[in-house]
């Protein structure tokens, strides 16, 4: 992999108890990563063994290390080998939605626990079947077992949205105990059991409120099973009523996340939103040592802080701190084993502690040495942990050196070492969420243009239904450390491709953009002005311009994509051909309806073969591949929907890329099913084994080494290996 790392929005933390260096993180985008030392370097699993869960974060098998569990892929999986195969451990489970929360007795490791949105379940057979535990209802926030109590009355604890639950049978019967919270809705919850005391102590949060001008909620404890809960809020936390600054995230602090180790119930921590930027009203971890009398603020994200401890990656330096969400992070686990190690993710980041809090280093990049104090415009290397959506990777055509990445949400990144470090490169450019497209100019060294938006995610499902007015076209003449629009005449709209006309003259290009909803424009002047051409382009209701190319003879192509209104997709779009500059267009496959048409490729020596990518949607059973040999006259579909292995049945794709040198070899990628490639000309193919991420963008041929592509993918970063794969 290669890339900045992060920017993407991580959950489900998890680190063994057995040892200390082996951590579990999830994307959203579907990538599950593993850790062997302690969160400096990441490998993602294959999507065959593991997808990531963004709700259930992994639990380890109290007396054996390699034992691990965890829910993804919609089904509760085991590993026997520290985490590096999976395999399904309950063929017929009782619950039909998620599981958020697992737990497992320490002492009697047969025991287990389920929690979901709806109930909570109990297995005493190693999590083969599970049976419900009767009385407990909410959704479930966490589960705590002592240890210390008979194995034949074995107490037990839930804690859920709707209160805390006790079992003094083993998991057989469940009593509320809830009393003394002032309210439920449970957020977090935890337990601690000191086997050399017996001191049980469990930890909740309830939602903070202002009560006849006091505060009230928040950080609730108990030492007797539940039987009575008071406030844990003592000195050191936020209970200021009132925003401090307009940076607050309310009027009143939230707490929200509570984690604590197996053996120390004095120590807990809990996560919070903030009434202000900075300290002591800001956004943090807290932790207690003695039971929620006092706590201290541990984590002090900000570099510009008084006190600042969290050794921040690239994303603080480039956006902002907080840029991962401010109000609460998505993960936050504590080593069940080791209490002075802990994870916390948000939106963009993963910080790890090892001295309790003391200090924090970002686990999601690696700064590269010899820069001088950390900062803004600095070189950043791949860790592994590569969240975020790939438009393109682009090599410079004038540097061997120079590449390229364009990126969703995190927007533009350059190297000058081929991909072994990244700057953040987005100066000057208005419109920093994404970068869509990118052309190096063929005869002026230096100099791209790019497509911009600050609308993500075009032309996936949630993005193609309603089209915000953001984005244009920007140019860069330093190899893109600094970017100026040229946008001049042209609407409001996301840019999501672009190419010029290598013929025209250097310093006065043509240039043609596609704006999602109002068509092609053409600029002959570099960009200084800009006029529509799309007269003849896209049907009645849709104007879903998306892609435009320019062949080497001058003609041009551009597809329409998919109009989303709710479930329906009632106007068509598809694949359009322009033989006078966009002065006129025809669509190119006529008697073909394709309602989510997609990428295609043109056959660098045969113009009249060419490839067309279409997705399938409601009551549209397009999805697929296209061929057509004659021009457009007559369409053959290579691949339909139901003919890749694995699920779903039907086929979201949205790019195929024709190897330029090898023209018979072409590459379809699609959203689920991952990269497959064809070496006779789109007749049979196979899947590209290696890659573990199966939704999958564009593929980049590396200019260096014919047998190698490099892979950018809707969530998983970019990857690189051998052009028809690994065993």
């Amino acid at each position: 992999m290669t890339g900045l790392g992060g920017g993407g929005a991580m959950y489900s933390p998890s680190v063994s108890p057995h040892d200390r260096l082996l951590m579990f993180v999830s994307c959203d985008m579907g990538g599950f990563y593993r850790s062997e030392d302690g969160g400096r370097a990441w490998r993602m699993l294959d999507a065959d063994q593991m997808r990531a869960s963004t709700r259930c974060r992994p639990v380890f098998h109290p007396r054996d290390p390699n034992v691990v569990y965890t829910y993804g892929g919609d089904a509760l999986k085991v590993s026997e080998d520290r985490g590096v195969t999976w395999r399904r451990l309950t063929a017929s489970p009782p619950w039909r939605e998620e599981v958020v929360e697992l737990g497992i007795d320490p002492g009697a490791p047969d025991r287990m626990f389920a929690g979901t949105d709806r109930a909570a379940y109990v297995s005493i057979d190693g999590g083969r079947t599970w049976s419900a535990c009767a009385g407990v209802t909410g959704a479930v926030r966490g589960f705590h077992v002592d240890a210390t109590s008979p194995e034949a009355g074995r107490v037990c604890f839930i804690g859920a949205s709707d209160g805390v639950f006790r079992s003094e049978d083993g998991g057989r019967t469940w009593t509320a105990k809830s009393a003394g919270l002032p309210w439920r809705d449970l957020r977090g919850f935890c337990g601690a059991t000191d086997p050399a005391t017996g001191l049980t102590a469990l930890t909740c949060t309830i939602p903070s409120r202002a009560v006849d001008g006091r505060f009230a909620g928040g950080v609730f404890r108990s030492l007797n099973g539940g039987e009575s809960w008071q406030s844990a809020m003592g000195e050191g936390i936020n209970i200021r009523l009132g925003k401090v600054d307009e940076y607050g995230d309310g009027d009143i602090a939230q707490y929200y996340l509570a984690a604590t180790a197996q053996r120390t119930p004095n120590t807990v921590y809990v996560t919070n939103s903030g009434t202000g930027y900075w300290p002591p009203y800001h956004f943090t971890v807290y932790r207690t040592d003695d039971g929620g009398g006092t706590w201290r603020a541990v984590y002090q994200g900000d570099p510009r802080f008084s006190n600042p401890n969290v050794a921040v990656g690239w994303l603080v330096y480039e956006t902002n701190w907080g840029y991962g969400g401010r109000h609460t992070p998505s993960g936050f686990n504590v080593n069940r084993g080791d209490v002075d190690r802990a994870m916390y993710t948000n939106l963009g980041e993963v910080h790890i502690t090892e001295d309790g809090g003391r200090t924090w280093f970002a686990g999601y990049t690696r700064r590269v040495s010899g820069q001088g104090a950390p900062g803004k415009g600095q070189r950043w290397s791949s860790v592994g942990l590569e969240v975020t959506s790939v438009w393109d990777y682009v090599f410079d055509p004038h540097d061997r050196n120079r590449t390229y990445i364009a990126y969703t949400d995190i927007g533009f990144a350059r190297s000058e070492d081929r991909g072994e470090t990244w700057y953040h490169a987005v100066a000057g450019s208005p419109w920093r969420n994404t970068f869509y497209d990118l052309v190096c100019d063929p005869a002026r060294p230096g100099v791209l243009y790019a497509a911009a938006s600050d609308q993500h995610d075009i032309p996936h499902w949630t993005n193609i239904e309603t089209i915000r007015p953001t984005g244009g076209v920007v140019m860069s003449t330093d190899s893109g450390k600094t970017w100026r629009t040229i946008s001049g005449g042209l609407p409001q709209a996301p840019a999501t491709s672009l190419c010029i006309d290598p013929t025209s003259p250097p310093d006065n290009r043509t240039i043609y953009v596609a704006l999602m909803g109002q068509g092609v424009y053409r600029t002959t002047d570099g960009g200084r002005t800009w006029a529509q051409k799309s007269n003849g382009l896209g049907g009645p209701g849709n104007l879903h311009t998306w892609l435009v190319r320019r062949t080497s003879d001058g003609t041009l192509y551009c597809t329409v994509t998919g109009k989303r209104q709710g479930l329906r997709f009632d106007a068509p779009g598809g694949l359009y051909r322009s033989r006078d500059g966009g002065e006129s267009w025809q669509i190119a496959h006529p008697g073909l309806d394709l309602h989510w048409a997609g990428g295609f490729d043109v056959h660098p020596k045969d113009p009249n073969t060419i490839f067309l990518t279409a997705s399938t949607a409601p009551q549209r059973p397009e999805g697929g591949l296209y061929r057509t040999r004659d021009g457009g006259g007559t369409w053959t579909r290579v691949i339909r929907d139901g003919d890749l292995p694995g699920t779903p049945g039907y086929i979201q794709a949205f790019f195929v890329r024709i190897d330029p040198e090898r023209p018979e070899r072409v590459y379809f990628s699609t959203e689920a099913h991952g990269l497959f490639v064809s070496q006779d000309g789109g007749d049979r193919w196979e899947r590209v084994k290696g890659l573990p991420f199966r939704a999958v963008q564009r593929v980049a041929f590396d200019p260096e080494d014919p047998d190698r592509i490099w892979v950018s993918t809707f969530g998983g970063g970019v990857w690189t290996g051998p052009a028809l794969g690994s065993p």
